[in-house]
């Protein structure tokens, strides 16, 4: 009998470190900016092809109900980067001279240095380049890339027209296709931390202007920052450049023989607009409708994480901390995050409300999920009174049909929880205390 009982607990202890987390896996963060919620083969584009993102999607799991925590570019990567809800922080704006995300304020990186994980950034920042708010003065050991809020794909200057590649603190000059070099400084970076655990926060400028694809003459190179003259397929051509670049990225740690230990994650920082396409929901950028905020997110870790998976429950950026975190054995708890653990979540089925806001000058929006149910909010300056919206999702993903007279009470009460979740975050300790 003493053997029964010897044999079990040994298969027991086998089935749980099978389940466990590795010990300190490599991180991979991808983003993409600006793309269309529809513009990726498995959430059903039509007219771009995404081999790359498409297999990464069969290997893993698939989420049909994330959220960005912000449908404008800073406040939504200031949420990944912290678990932080944007207004908690601080931090409901893009930047301005000066202004950015403190590095007083706990980060992925600085976080991720207790345990030993060597952490790059190559592209897109946005949080600031001032000496608190630095890439570097996160954590960051290395930082290729760019603060500005787009920049050229062949000169690498801004709208301005000034130089704006970065390689730690220094301006630098590099020839070549802007998503091709980040694809391949971030394989460098791999290489040179294979012997060690990293964190590679991959930031493309894919979708955003200048509409400029790969491979196009120099005569070609100055487009202007605007969209009069682009194209869908121009937009297509870039889409499917970077899709080519994760493509050799993924390929680079199977070469390497980490494929196995390392986590990758893909996402948007929010959804496009113009060219890029949002159907079936509406709105896009800069705006608290679906097609602003409901993004694509695909997770993998082969052995860890079940192939093929549709996730279906609902989840929102904070949680990317929350899973980076305790995938990498970082104790959380403390940090008190907004987000939640995806891959060892205790509560799978609760219930959760997600809460957004935004003002573009005399204009703001704010809204509640929870369950199928949306509250969407307008505010005007020039009114007291908002104009309420409720929405059912789950039968109407567009947000075309208001249900507010039909289901008051449910409206008032989710409408009730947003005050109080604003006067929640309005309390919140300051940055950094």
């Amino acid at each position: 009998m003493k053997s029964f009982y010897a044999v079990l607990m040994a298969l027991y202890s086998a089935f749980c470190l099978a389940d466990a987390p590795s010990e300190k896996p490599n991180i991979v963060l991808i983003v993409a900016d600006h793309m269309g919620a529809s513009d990726i083969g498995v959430y059903g584009a039509k007219d771009i092809e995404t081999p790359s993102l498409d297999a990464l999607a069969a290997q893993g799991a698939r989420y049909t109900n994330y959220y960005a925590a912000a449908p404008t570019c800073g406040p939504s990567r200031a949420a990944m980067m912290t678990g932080k809800y944007p207004a908690r922080i601080g931090f409901e704006d893009n930047i301005d001279l000066g202004t950015g995300l403190s590095s007083s304020i706990p980060t992925l990186p600085k976080l991720l240095k207790r345990k030993g994980y060597k952490s790059g950034l190559f592209g897109k920042w946005h949080l600031g380049d001032s000496e608190d708010m630095h890439p570097l003065a996160h954590g960051f050991d290395e930082y290729f890339g760019y603060n500005n809020w787009s920049i050229n794909y062949y000169t690498h200057r801004d709208d301005s027209g000034e130089e704006s590649l970065t390689h730690n603190r220094s301006i630098i000059e590099r020839d070549g296709y802007l998503t091709d070099i980040l694809t391949d400084e971030s394989i460098r970076f791999m290489e040179q931390n294979r012997d060690d655990p990293f964190f590679l926060y991959l930031s493309y400028n894919t979708a955003l202007p200048p509409y400029l694809g790969p491979d196009l003459p120099p005569e070609k190179w100055d487009a202007e920052f605007n969209i009069d003259t682009a194209t869908r397929a121009d937009y297509i051509a870039m889409v499917e450049a970077m899709d080519a670049g994760i493509g050799r990225l993924i390929k680079a740690l199977s070469d390497l023989g980490l494929a196995e230990d390392t986590l990758v994650l893909f996402t948007y920082d929010h959804n496009g607009r113009h060219l890029a396409r949002n159907a079936p929901f509406s709105g896009g950028f800069a705006t608290l409708n679906e097609g602003g905020v409901r993004v694509p997110l695909i997770i993998r870790w082969p052995g860890k994480l079940s192939a093929g998976k549709t996730q279906l429950r609902s989840a929102i950026g904070m949680d990317i901390t929350a899973t980076v975190l305790n995938a990498a054995g970082v104790e959380s708890e403390s940090l008190n995050l907004d987000g939640r653990d995806l891959l060892q979540d205790q509560k799978p089925n609760e219930q959760r409300a997600f809460f957004w806001r935004i003002k573009l000058g005399d204009f703001g929006q704010a809204a509640v999920r929870r369950d199928n149910w949306k509250l969407l909010v307008h505010r005007f300056v020039t009114f007291s009174r908002p104009t309420v919206y409720l929405y059912d999702l789950d039968s109407d993903p567009g947000e075309s049909i208001d249900l507010y007279h039909q289901h008051q009470g449910l409206a008032d009460q989710m409408y009730r929880e947003l005050i109080e979740w604003e006067a929640s975050v309005a309390q919140s300790d300051p940055p950094g205390s």
